[in-house]
C-alpha cells in the first residue's frame, strides 16, 4: 500500500472517530457527523485530504453496500403487509413531488434533463435520519411512524429506476418520454429476473455454505454475491450499486438473509460513513458562501413543498390533521440518495457541477433540521388531535390501526407493558397497546406510544384495534383479575389467538392457563431465577451448567403445558404468515 493512500484512510478514520463521537453526544444523527467531517478535511476545508482515487473506491463502495442492505430488507412479505402504503401513498409522494420541483426546476431555466434528475433526487427522503428519528422517539409502530416507513420503501424502490434513466440521459436521446419509461421497464424486468435466479440458486447455495459452520466462509460468499451481482449489472451496461441492490432483494428471499444482515453490519456501517465523508469533502464551502441566501431558499422552499405534499396525501387518507402534518414535516427533508444520484449525474455530465454543488449543500441542511422538525410536527400533532389525551372513540381507534397487520396487540401499558412495547419496537416489530388506567394511556401517548384506552373485556375494542389481523396478544396487567378477564375475553372471542400472560406467582399462572392462556410466566418465580442464575455465575459455574440447573428447576415448577412450550423450546405458537 502506497504512504500516501495509508495517510488518506488514517485521516478518514481519525475524523470519522471525533467527528461522529462529538455528533452522538449531542444526540444528532452519525451520517450528519460523517458529512461535516469530509467538509472539515477535505479540500475546501482543510485541505488534509486531497481528491484521490482512494476516496473515490471508499464512496464507491460504500454506495455498493448502502443499496445491498435497502435490498435486504425489502422483503415480499414486508411489501406485501405494507403494499396500500407503499404501492398506492408512497408512490403518489414520489411522483407528485417529482412532478412539482421538477416543473419548478424548469420553470427557473434548467433543462429537462437536469429538472427531471433534480425532480426525482429531491423528492426522496433520508432513510437514515427518519428512523433514527422514530426509533429515538419510539414512535415506529404509530400510525405515522408505519407511514413513514412504507413511504421510504417505496423511495428506495424508486431509486432503481432513477441510477437506471440517468446514465441513458448522459446519451443523446430526442424522446424523454421514451427513455423514462425504457428505464421502469428495464428495472421491471432486471428485478424480477434476479428474484428468480436468487430463487433458484441461492438457499442451495447457502445451505452448502452454512453445513460448514464457518461465519468466514459465510461472510466471504456474501461479499462475492454482492459484488458479483454488481459487476453483472455494470457488465450490462448498468451501475453497481444497482447490481448491488438486486443481490439485497435476492438474499431477502431466503431464509439465510438475518444472519447476512449480521455478518455484513460492520462493514456497510464504516463504508457507508466513509461514503458520506466522501460526499462531505466534495462540497465546495466556497459555493455556501457565496450562495448563502440562494441555498437557504432552496431549502426552505423545498421543505414546504415536501411537507404540503405529504400533508394533502394524509388529509385525502383520512389521518388526522395533527398527524397529517407531522409526517409531512417529518419527511419534508432531502435524502441520502440524493447524494448518489447528483454524484452520479455530475460525473457524467448530465448536470451542472455548480448546480450539483449548490443542491448537495441544501440537502445537508434540511437533513441537519429534520430532528427539529420532528419535534415541532409532533408539538402540532398533539395541540390539534389531542393525541396527548386519552383515546376513547372507537371510530378514531379503528381509523388509526385500519393497515396495521401481524402485529403484536399489549394488554396492560405498566412499567411491564411499556418494556415489552420498547422491546418490541427495537425489534421492528409492530405492535397496539390497551390499558384500563387513563394514567397510563395518558403518559404513554405523551412519549408517542401507540396506547389506547379502553375495557379489556370488550370485543368491540379488540376489534378496533384489528386483533383479527395480529399474530399474538401479550397480557401484562398488574391486577390479577383484570389479567384473568383479558384472557378470558380473548379466548372467548378469538379461540385461536396465541396468548402469553404474565402472572405473578404459580397459583396465579394457573388460573391465566385455566382461563385460556396460551403460556403464562410466575413473576416471582423467574426473578428468582435471574438472581440465582447471576450467583452461579458469580461463583464460576460455567454457563451450560446454569442453563441445566434453571431448566430442571423451571420443569419442575410449571404446568404441564409451560413444560411443553420450555422443552420445546417455543414460548408461543405464533403463525408466520
Amino acid at each position: 500500500m502506497h504512504g500516501e493512500n495509508l495517510e488518506v484512510i488514517l485521516v478518514l478514520l481519525l475524523a470519522a472517530v471525533v467527528v461522529v463521537a462529538v455528533f452522538k453526544r449531542l444526540n444528532l444523527s452519525p451520517v450528519l457527523g460523517y458529512l461535516v467531517a469530509g467538509m472539515v478535511i477535505g479540500p475546501s476545508g482543510a485541505a488534509l485530504i486531497p481528491g484521490s482515487d482512494t476516496t473515490k473506491y471508499i464512496a464507491e463502495f460504500g454506495v455498493v453496500l448502502l443499496l445491498f442492505y435497502i435490498g435486504l430488507e425489502l422483503t415480499l412479505e414486508r411489501l406485501k403487509a405494507m403494499r396500500r402504503y407503499v404501492v398506492g401513498f408512497g408512490s403518489l409522494q414520489v411522483l407528485i413531488t417529482m412532478a412539482v420541483i421538477t416543473y419548478t426546476a424548469m420553470h427557473f431555466g434548467y433543462g429537462t434533463k437536469t429538472a427531471l434528475i433534480v425532480g426525482g433526487a429531491l423528492a426522496l427522503s433520508s432513510t437514515a435520519i427518519v428512523l433514527q428519528v422514530l426509533a429515538e422517539r419510539g414512535e415506529q409502530a404509530t400510525q405515522v411512524g408505519r407511514l413513514s416507513l412504507a413511504v421510504l420503501i417505496a423511495q428506495d424502490l424508486y431509486v432503481v429506476p432513477l441510477m437506471v434513466m440517468i446514465p441513458l440521459f448522459a446519451q443523446e436521446v430526442s424522446n424523454i418520454p421514451l427513455v423514462i419509461a425504457g428505464a421502469m421497464l428495464k428495472a421491471a424486468f432486471a428485478i424480477v429476473a434476479i428474484i428468480v435466479v436468487g430463487r433458484l440458486f441461492l438457499r442451495p447455495l447457502f445451505r452448502v455454505i452454512g453445513s460448514l459452520r464457518s461465519r468466514e466462509l459465510f461472510a466471504a460468499t456474501t461479499l462475492l454475491i454482492v459484488l458479483g451481482a454488481a459487476w453483472g449489472t455494470e457488465h450490462f451496461g448498468l451501475s453497481l450499486a444497482l447490481g448491488a441492490f438486486f443481490a439485497g432483494l435476492m438474499v431477502a428471499e431466503t431464509e439465510y438473509c438475518h444472519q447476512v444482515e449480521a455478518d455484513i453490519l460492520p462493514f456497510k456501517s464504516l463504508l457507508l460513513g466513509l461514503f458520506f465523508m466522501t460526499v462531505g469533502m466534495s462540497i465546495d464551502l466556497e459555493v455556501l458562501k457565496t450562495n448563502a441566501n440562494s441555498i437557504l431558499s432552496i431549502a426552505v422552499l423545498l421543505i414546504l413543498t415536501k411537507a404540503v405534499i405529504v400533508t394533502i396525501l394524509c388529509l385525502l387518507a383520512r389521518f388526522k390533521v395533527g398527524a397529517s402534518i407531522q409526517a409531512g414535516l417529518l419527511l419534508s427533508q432531502g435524502g441520502e440518495f440524493a447524494f448518489v444520484l447528483f454524484g452520479l449525474a455530475s460525473t457524467l455530465g448530465v448536470i451542472d457541477s455548480k448546480v450539483s454543488q449548490t443542491l448537495l449543500v441544501t440537502v445537508t441542511i434540511t437533513m441537519a433540521i429534520t430532528p427539529l422538525l420532528a419535534v415541532l410536527g409532533k408539538k402540532i400533532a398533539d395541540k390539534l388531535d389531542k393525541e396527548a389525551g386519552v383515546a376513547t372513540d372507537l371510530g378514531d381507534i379503528v381509523e388509526e390501526n385500519k393497515d396495521i397487520d401481524k402485529h403484536i396487540l399489549v394488554i396492560g401499558f405498566g412499567k411491564v407493558g411499556r418494556s415489552v412495547c420498547e422491546l418490541l419496537a427495537a425489534s421492528k416489530i409492530n405492535y397496539v397497546a390497551l390499558d384500563s388506567d387513563a394514567k397510563n394511556v395518558h403518559e404513554g401517548r405523551v412519549k408517542g406510544f401507540p396506547v389506547y384506552y379502553g375495557a379489556t373485556d370488550r370485543i368491540e375494542v379488540y376489534q378496533s384495534v384489528g386483533i383479527e389481523r395480529a399474530v399474538a396478544v401479550i397480557v401484562t396487567s398488574r391486577d390479577r383479575q383484570e389479567a384473568k378477564r383479558a384472557v378470558t375475553a380473548v379466548r372467548s372471542f378469538f379461540p385461536n389467538m396465541p396468548i402469553i400472560a404474565r402472572g405473578w406467582d404459580h397459583s396465579h399462572v394457573k388460573d391465566l392457563e385455566a382461563a385460556g392462556a396460551t403460556f403464562a410466566i410466575a413473576e416471582a418465580f423467574e426473578v428468582s431465577m435471574q438472581l440465582g442464575s447471576t450467583i452461579l455465575n458469580a461463583m464460576g459455574f460455567a454457563e451450560p451448567e446454569i442453563e441445566r440447573i434453571i431448566q430442571d428447576f423451571r420443569l419442575e415448577r410449571y404446568s404441564p403445558q409451560s413444560r411443553e412450550n420450555l422443552t420445546s423450546g417455543e414460548t408461543v405458537p405464533v403463525p408466520n404468515g
